[in-house]
């Protein structure tokens, strides 16, 4: 199925209504604890994962009509304003996030330590951004 201008996003929302991005927290709260329930967590665990994920987009669904802040981390800036600030955020979110990802990985390569993981996800945030780069370029 290919989706054009969001036409899957939308089909999502109006087949779930508004509580769309409740079933989407609690389904991947669901996921996250039965994956510490499989690596031998316990069952506490679990439920906490199923909890902050639920919670915290039953907050967001909730408050998003009274809240422009809100509206937009559910997915729906209300305004370009809040459209530029959504990508603003973004942005930085994403800079901060390489930013932590090579200095955790200089810093375990000089203690000696495993920099596995610090290489994975600074190399999944340059190939995200190189790949859109080269994708938007010809989108838009």
């Amino acid at each position: 199925m290919i989706a054009h201008e969001g036409e899957l996003v939308n089909s999502v929302r109006s087949t779930f209504g508004r509580w769309w991005l409740v079933l989407f927290g609690v389904a991947l709260g669901g996921v996250m604890g039965a994956a510490d329930l499989a690596m031998n967590g316990s069952p506490s665990r679990a439920v906490t994962d199923l909890a902050i994920l639920g919670g915290y987009t039953v907050v967001l669904t909730v408050f998003r009509g009274r809240s422009e802040t809100a509206s937009v981390l559910a997915g729906n800036p209300v305004d370009e304003r809040w459209q530029a600030i959504n990508l603003h955020a973004l942005a930085a979110a994403g800079m901060i996030g390489a930013f932590v990802a090579l200095g955790g990985f200089i810093a375990a390569e000089a203690t000696g330590h495993d920099w596995s993981g610090f290489a994975i996800v600074a190399g999944a945030i340059g190939a995200g951004y190189i790949g859109g780069v080269f994708w938007f370029r010809w989108r838009l």
